[in-house]
């Protein structure tokens, strides 16, 4: 009939969990050993509270925490004494293998963005409007590949703004110079 939160404190690596000794022993895995990529934390009750997530840049190690719009630099010990609700790991290889190629890629992505700045600098007169999703935006200036533009986050399947939508599009969307717009359609 009811339900509670168990508060104990689960310690956990940030490095090297390895997990060999809970394989079968027939299992010819290479791949045992693992490092902590992000932790979901949960404060609060069972019936309710918060998430908050700790995350590693994998490109300098250094740790973040996100908590709705704040991200803060935090320190490792930080993450170590977290409450960990869910935890992420992964391989080293992997890690190192993207790490590596989003640092070739995020050096045409920030050309990329010097040059749309550029456009948008230029501020020539449109009498149309270009709308573009925040979130599809906020791809656009911190991934090295956003994809290409979508607008499902705030115009339903038959193109309009669903009513439920229409008291916050504002905060949904970005308007756009036309130059910017045609070059970002057309990458």
């Amino acid at each position: 009939m009811y339900s509670f939160k168990i508060n104990s404190h689960v310690s956990f690596p940030l490095e090297g969990l390895d997990l060999r000794p809970f394989l079968a022993k027939e299992c010819t895995s290479q791949i045992t050993t693992y490092d902590l990529l992000s932790v979901i934390c949960h404060h609060g009750t069972a019936g309710s509270g918060h998430y908050i997530a700790y995350c590693q840049n994998v490109i300098n190690g250094q740790w973040y925490e996100f908590d709705d719009q704040y991200v803060t630099e935090v320190h490792e010990t930080v993450v170590q004494n977290a409450e960990g609700y869910v935890l992420f790991y992964s391989h080293q290889a992997q890690l190192l293998a993207a790490s590596s190629s989003y640092r070739k890629s995020s050096e045409e992505a920030v050309r990329e963005r010097q040059q749309v700045v550029s456009l948008a600098a230029m501020r020539e007169p449109s009498l149309l409007r270009f709308y573009v999703s925040r979130e599809w935006l906020n791809k656009f200036n911190t991934f090295a590949e956003p994809g290409p533009i979508t607008n499902q986050t705030f115009l339903c399947s038959h193109g309009g703004i669903p009513p439920n939508k229409y008291h916050y599009i504002d905060d949904l969307v970005v308007i756009l110079p036309q130059n910017v717009w045609e070059h970002l359609y057309n990458r």
